[in-house]
């Protein structure tokens, strides 16, 4: 089968998966009878073209090297803009990929709605949408006979959502908690070895996953909005990050892990959700764990969830040093599960 594939968004995320789609080409062939082409690319710099033909995958990186317009691409036609890119493009599948809007998950959720609308498949690696809209996105998937996966959301490509999904049937899960944010835990980890905050910060730049401006992750907004596309998906919670009040690291000081330590604790940012009487309660706040703690022992770049269940008691995922090729498998990961659907409803 030939998927005609489109990208809205083509920054270091989806240029990544796309050489990985070259790169494992004749395998897709060969072991899942996939093939592929591309039909559009959508970016907010360097321009918005689609083909019906197909665009050469191995071109269109070349010109995202150098700069480039994509508009230069042979036998494309530009389009103004990327919403309407996806108005226009023919399409069996998008991957959505574009900046997040924490607080309202725009332009994300406008691109997926208008692709679900027309009957096209969507994989997305922007966790707003799945905070902010989750429950309509959903429902317009099935109302149009699409479906929406998002498994490079929360904690790059590690199998969170396909776990419960296709892991757990029939089990609840009742609470969860977490190491979600890189940035944050680099800067904690960092001061538990008696490095500062500015020391810590700096390291995480180095390291390329924090901004230039890294308040949203040291203001714990990005462990927020990952809580609450978990709590929504896997606890069917309903909230938006809106509803959250997360409390970030700056108020911790090096005096404050060195009595920590006299206790046998040290500092993460932890983002739990809970199931209770009046509907599911969600917090991000740094807090003391014990030193031979679960959490206590990821460090660095370094994510864990633990998940309470009411059938398989408590389940940790771990995920290592994570780099940019995890999310982007997380993107293939999910045009294979497509893939392997459609297969099975023919």
């Amino acid at each position: 089968m030939q998927w005609k594939l489109a990208f809205t968004g083509f920054g270091k995320v989806a240029q990544e998966f796309a050489r990985m789609l070259l790169s494992r080409q004749a395998l897709l062939a060969q072991t899942y009878h996939l093939d592929w082409r591309i039909t559009g690319i959508a970016t907010g710099s360097h321009g918005c073209v689609v083909s019906a033909s197909g665009i050469n995958l191995q071109e269109a990186l070349h010109c995202m090297k150098k700069a480039q317009s994509l508009v230069q691409l042979s036998g494309t036609t530009a389009v103004a803009d990327t919403e309407s890119f996806v108005d226009v493009c023919d399409a069996d599948m998008m991957f959505e990929t574009t900046p997040l809007s924490p607080m309202d998950g725009e332009p994300a959720a406008t691109y997926i709605r208008k692709a679900l609308q027309r009957g096209i498949d969507v994989i997305s690696a922007n966790k707003g949408p799945v905070a902010c809209a989750y429950q309509e996105l959903q429902e317009l998937a099935k109302q149009h006979n699409a479906q929406w996966r998002f498994e490079g959301t929360v904690m790059d490509g590690t199998p969170i959502f396909n776990l419960q999904e296709f892991c757990l049937p029939a089990v609840a899960i009742k609470s969860f908690t977490g190491v979600l944010n890189s940035t944050t835990n680099v800067i904690l980890t960092g001061m538990e070895e008696g490095r500062t905050f500015a020391e810590g910060l700096a390291e995480a730049q180095r390291l390329g996953i924090a901004e230039a401006n890294a308040d949203y992750d040291l203001e714990g907004w990005d462990a927020a909005v990952k809580a609450v596309a978990l709590a929504n998906v896997l606890m069917n919670a309903n909230r938006h990050p809106r509803e959250v009040q997360p409390q970030g690291i700056g108020g911790l000081s090096l005096a404050d892990f060195a009595k920590a330590r006299q206790q046998g604790k040290t500092y993460r940012l932890l983002a739990s959700a809970t199931l209770g009487d009046t509907g599911v309660h969600i917090e991000v706040a740094p807090q003391a764990v014990a030193l031979d703690s679960w959490f206590a022992n990821i460090k660095g770049t370094s994510s864990a969830l633990v998940i309470a269940t009411d059938l398989m008691g408590e389940i940790a995922v771990l995920e290592i040093h994570p780099r940019l090729t995890q999310t982007a498998y997380a993107l293939l990961s999910d045009l294979l599960r497509i893939h392997e659907q459609s297969q099975r409803s023919k």
